[in-house]
């Protein structure tokens, strides 16, 4: 009983020491002018000016609060043992470290490519021909790839956590605009049938175990269940986690989905400073913290 007793406590202290050695660290060096709030999941620190301050187990996402032009939500893209190291300086991040490049793409560059590319987008479009529009986005794709050392968006199991987290991140991000210029012309049978084909290719074997953890996930996921009359697919029912005006959306996405919504309106409300801001706020708190 006692060697019984002590082995599973030294199996335990084994299990600690090895996912505190294990853990992904993020160092964050504050040369701004001024305090920066430092938040990591629930915890926040507040770093003064010319300190620095070592994290570790990130989960998703830190955000950095500084004064009015700082305020940045990063996600981090590490191994377990990896460690990467931030600077803030003039309201700007340095990023060195392991996987500095691609971290820095992702969080610094990447919207700017693919937002950049919806006038391309919607010129081929104006034809109303899927080819044109295919051969443009999927280039665009395969240039985004070789960015960040990747062969192909499709997940395999021969992936590591971090490598899908990016593949997953980059494939929405480029969705969600090739959708919204779609969209946006207002002719709902070329929508159809450029939605279907990137549905089929790209989405369809993602939806029976879909889950968000970012918000162009939710963004994607919200133009397809507003188009679901022209989308050849069955999207699965889920409970209503927090009711609200968009009860038609949210019914079709998991409870990390739904979370999204609630933090789209929290940034907006929060970046605008409208008292709304508090509700979306508290819901996040009360209702997502898991």
């Amino acid at each position: 009983m006692k060697q019984s007793f002590l082995g599973k406590r030294i199996f335990c202290i084994l299990l600690f020491s090895y996912s505190v050695l294990s853990s992904q660290k993020i160092t964050i060096i504050n040369n701004n002018t001024g305090s920066v709030a430092i938040k990591n999941n629930k915890t926040e620190v507040i770093l003064k000016e010319g300190n620095k301050k070592e994290f570790s187990g990130i989960v998703n996402k830190i955000s950095i609060k500084g004064t009015q032009d700082l305020d940045r939500s990063l996600t981090i893209y590490l191994e377990p043992t990896e460690k990467l190291i931030l600077t803030i300086k003039n309201n700007t991040i340095v990023y060195q470290g392991d996987q500095a490049a691609i971290n820095e793409y992702l969080n610094e560059k990447l919207n700017v490519d693919t937002y950049g590319k919806m006038k391309d987008y919607l010129q081929a479009s104006e034809k109303k021909s899927l080819s044109p529009l295919k051969i443009n986005s999927e280039l665009f794709l395969t240039n985004i790839l070789k960015k960040v050392n990747l062969k192909s968006i499709i997940i395999s199991s021969e992936d590591t956590n971090s490598t899908k987290k990016i593949k997953t991140h980059i494939k929405y991000n480029w969705l969600y605009t090739i959708f919204s210029s779609v969209i946006s012309l207002k002719d709902k049978n070329f929508s159809k049938e450029v939605i279907n084909y990137y549905y089929q290719k790209y989405i369809e074997s993602d939806i029976t175990e879909f889950s968000c953890n970012g918000a162009f996930q939710y963004n994607v996921m919200e133009i397809l269940i507003k188009n679901k009359d022209i989308v050849s697919a069955h999207f699965p029912m889920y409970t209503i986690v927090e009711h609200s005006d968009s009860d038609n959306i949210n019914q079709y996405l998991p409870k990390t989905c739904q979370k999204y919504f609630f933090f789209n309106k929290y940034r907006y409300f929060e970046h605008i400073n409208d008292p709304q801001k508090d509700y979306y706020e508290k819901v996040l708190n009360e209702k997502f913290t898991d």
